[in-house]
């Protein structure tokens, strides 16, 4: 697993990503399709992954399992992309011409019962087929818009007859899992045999978007500026001091 850590100590870093290095307990978010996964240390891009066969599913789902560093208030915490690197080994007929579709779940408060989650999801690139390799997927998510509404792009979703209307609002201030998806999830598919294997499963959050606005300008510089030689959110380094090492940090993602 690769590290790196900005922010105050404590608190969600600034990016990560989970590369399956020493399997297992590398594993942070906990990662799976379902079944319990085994962790072959080359075939991955590269090196260590995530690997699992005999998967009989519609579409396989990658997800997390548990409160993580991936799951939280994605608005607080600025998290700007999701990632994974994908490979498809065996699947029993053509899965060709499926998007991959992260998803951002819901479990309404209600871990134990699941008839009432619900989500967003948006669309990527194609899923690997068998023979192509591994491919890289990155996905950007719009932590700073504000509303019920979901942001262009994305569809609301409900898993089960007990789930409420999708409100991104009170979606991206509580993660409680994330998925990458096999295809399109408002589409049917018949059940297959998979086997499949996932790496570098990674996010980035803007840590110097001080105000959530979902870019850095001169109203983060100001916030900077007045915390200057404090501690406090401004702290990107999370050394302890608001000083000429975060103003580099902040000036280094300037812009949209």
């Amino acid at each position: 697993m690769a590290l790196l850590a900005f922010g105050a100590p404590g608190t969600t870093p600034a990016s990560l990503v989970v590369t399956f290095d020493g399997g297992a307990p590398s594993n942070v978010g906990v990662w799976n399709y379902g079944l319990p996964p085994t962790y072959p240390n080359s075939g991955g891009n590269p090196g260590w992954y995530l690997h699992t066969a005999g998967l009989d599913t519609f579409a396989p789902q990658l997800r997390t399992n548990g409160a993580s560093v991936f799951t939280g208030n994605y608005r607080a915490d600025r998290m700007k992309r999701l990632g994974v690197d994908l490979n498809t080994f065996a699947v029993d007929f053509s899965a060709a011409g499926r998007p991959l579709a992260l998803i951002l779940m819901s479990n309404n408060n209600t871990p134990a019962n699941l008839n009432d989650d619900w989500g967003a999801f948006v669309l990527g690139p194609n899923i690997p087929v068998p023979g192509e390799g591994w491919k890289s997927y990155d996905f950007t998510v719009p932590y700073w818009v504000t509303g019920a509404a979901m942001p262009a792009g994305w569809t609301g979703i409900q898993f089960g007859p007990g789930a409420p209307v999708p409100n991104w609002d009170a979606l991206i201030t509580k993660v409680d899992r994330v998925i990458f998806f096999y295809g399109n999830p408002e589409f049917f598919f018949i059940f297959q045999m998979w086997t499949v294997g996932a790496d570098n499963i990674r996010f980035e959050r803007r840590i110097a978007d001080l105000d959530s606005n979902g870019q850095v300008d001169g109203t983060d510089l100001a916030l900077l500026l007045g915390q200057w030689g404090a501690s406090g959110s401004a702290d990107l380094n999370g050394d302890g001091t608001v000083d000429g090492a975060d103003l580099a940090l902040l000036l280094g993602d300037w812009g949209p």
